[in-house]
C-alpha cells in the first residue's frame, strides 16, 4: 500500500500569493506617483501658464504707455515745426518789408546781413532742440528691445514626470 506523502505545492501557491501582491502593491505605488506628479506637472503648467499670462498683460500695459508717449512726442515736435514754420514766413514777411524801406544798397545789404543770420542761427537751434527731442523719442521707442524676456515656464515638472537618464 502506498502511503500518501504530503507535497509542496501548498506553500508555492502562497509564493504565488504573495508575488501578486507585491505586483498590485507596484502598480499601485507607480499610478500614485504617476498621478502625483502628473498633478505637480499640471499645477506648475498652469502656474506658468498664469504667469505668462501676467507677463504678457505687463507687456501689452507698457507698449501701449510707449505708443501714448510717441503720440505725444510726435505731436509736440509737428507743433514746433508749425510754430517754426509761421515765425520763418512772419520773419521772411517782416524782412521783404524792411529791404523794401532800403534807401541805400548799404542798407539792403545790412537788412539781408541780419535776416540770414538771425535766420541760421535759429535753424542750428532748433535743429539741435529736434535733434535731441527725437534721440530721446528713438531711446523710448527701443527700450523694450533692452529688455531681458523671462523664461515662459519653469520645465522642472516636465523632467520630473518625464525622467530619462542623464547623459554622461
Amino acid at each position: 500500500m502506498a502511503t500518501a506523502t504530503p507535497t509542496k505545492k501548498a506553500p508555492a501557491k502562497k509564493a504565488e500569493a504573495k508575488t501578486s501582491d507585491t505586483a498590485f502593491e507596484t502598480a499601485g505605488a507607480f499610478a500614485e506617483n504617476a498621478q502625483e506628479y502628473f498633478s505637480e506637472f499640471v499645477t506648475k503648467m498652469s502656474d506658468a501658464t498664469e504667469d505668462m499670462r501676467e507677463q504678457a498683460e505687463e507687456i501689452a500695459e507698457d507698449m501701449r504707455a510707449r505708443f501714448e508717449t510717441q503720440q505725444k512726442l510726435a505731436a509736440d515736435v509737428n507743433a514746433e515745426i508749425a510754430e517754426a514754420t509761421k515765425k520763418e514766413v512772419s520773419d521772411a514777411v517782416q524782412f521783404a518789408s524792411d529791404l523794401g524801406k532800403a534807401k541805400t544798397v548799404a542798407d539792403a545789404l545790412e537788412v539781408q546781413q541780419a535776416y540770414w543770420t538771425k535766420l541760421f542761427e535759429t535753424r542750428v537751434a532748433r535743429t539741435q532742440e529736434l535733434t535731441s527731442k527725437s534721440v530721446d523719442a528713438a531711446k523710448e521707442a527701443f527700450a523694450p528691445f533692452k529688455a531681458e524676456f523671462p523664461t515662459p515656464f519653469d520645465t522642472s515638472a516636465f523632467e520630473k514626470f518625464f525622467s530619462f537618464p542623464a547623459k554622461a
